[in-house]
Parts: C-alpha cells; sequence; structure tokens
C-alpha cells in the first residue's frame, strides 16, 4: 500500500533567509540515507554553505518548502571539479555543472517533488552557462539511479567497490522551452 500526502510546496533558491532550516534538513537526510558516514565530518560544502552556493552565478541550492515552513527536498548545483580521474577525459572540453544534495522527505517521495526541484535547477544551471550535467548515485539509494535515467541521464562509469557501487551519470543540456 503506498500513502499518499498532499501537500501545497514552493520551490525557492536557498539564500541567507532560508539557509539554516535547509542546512539542518540536509544533515538530517544525510545521516538517514549514508548512516555509513555518521561518524565522517561534515563535507566542506554543508559546512561552508554560503560560500560554496550563495552570492554566485555558477552555483545554487534550492528547496521544496511547504506552506508550513518544512522542507521537504533540496537539490544544489556547482561547478564539477574533475575529483575522479576515471572520468577527466568526459568533462575537460566542456562547462559541466555536478547535481548535489538531492534529498527528498521520505514522506514526499515518489510525488513530484524530485522532478520540481530537478526542473527548477536545470532552469537555473542552463541560465549559468553549462553545457553537461554530472551525478552520481548509489544503488542503495531509494529510487536514485532509475529517477535519474528517467530524466534523461546516461551510465559513464560504474564502480564495483563492495560499499558504494558508485554509478556515475551524465547529461548534454539541451534547449530549455
Amino acid at each position: 500500500m503506498v500513502k499518499i500526502m498532499v501537500v501545497t510546496y514552493v520551490i525557492k533558491q536557498v539564500d541567507k533567509d532560508n539557509a539554516g532550516p535547509v542546512v539542518e534538513f540536509m544533515k538530517a537526510l544525510r545521516k538517514e540515507v549514508f548512516p555509513m558516514l555518521d561518524k565522517q565530518p561534515l563535507p566542506a560544502d554543508i559546512v561552508q554553505f554560503h560560500d560554496y552556493y550563495m552570492n554566485r552565478n555558477d552555483a545554487a541550492v534550492f528547496a521544496a518548502i511547504s506552506e508550513e515552513g518544512k522542507v521537504l527536498g533540496t537539490i544544489g548545483y556547482l561547478p564539477y571539479d574533475n575529483r575522479f580521474a576515471d572520468l577527466w577525459h568526459l568533462y575537460t572540453e566542456t562547462k559541466t555543472t555536478e547535481l548535489v544534495r538531492c534529498y527528498i522527505d521520505s514522506q514526499y517521495r515518489r510525488q513530484g517533488v524530485g522532478t520540481a526541484l530537478y526542473q527548477t535547477a536545470l532552469a537555473s544551471i542552463h541560465a549559468a552557462g553549462y553545457d553537461k550535467i554530472y551525478l552520481h548515485s548509489h544503488p542503495f539509494l531509494p529510487g536514485g539511479i532509475p529517477f535519474w535515467k528517467s530524466l534523461g541521464f546516461e551510465e559513464r562509469l560504474a564502480e564495483s567497490d563492495p560499499v558504494w557501487n558508485t554509478l556515475h551519470m551524465d547529461k548534454k543540456i539541451g534547449e530549455i522551452k
């Protein structure tokens, strides 16, 4: 049985006025979906959220926020930093962004929140002048890989690490209609 919760929300670009609750949401969801990282330090983009995402033309975070002010989901993008050596050849000749921090509250998954966040981020990515979008996901993330494939992302490299099994994916940005 699938329980569907009807909720009204708006998607907002995260700014200084709503960054606090969004960062707390990201920390909580990261802990939920990556329990193996619980004892690890938080990533720099969460710790230094303002520096990474705000007041920039090449990065942003968007949040789906309910009428009551609850954060339902997030998605962000940053310039891709070529940190994966096996993928270096794919992104050196093109302006590439990386989708990051795509988290949806488990009560609101499969209800269009992720798609709405992605569409908003895609318009911003296009306006920022990127040519390609990179992301990676893992099979243990609920619905992640099928979701990205449904949006046209293609597999580039599947790692065989026994814990992560990271799947690297990308998509060329076409015209936004």
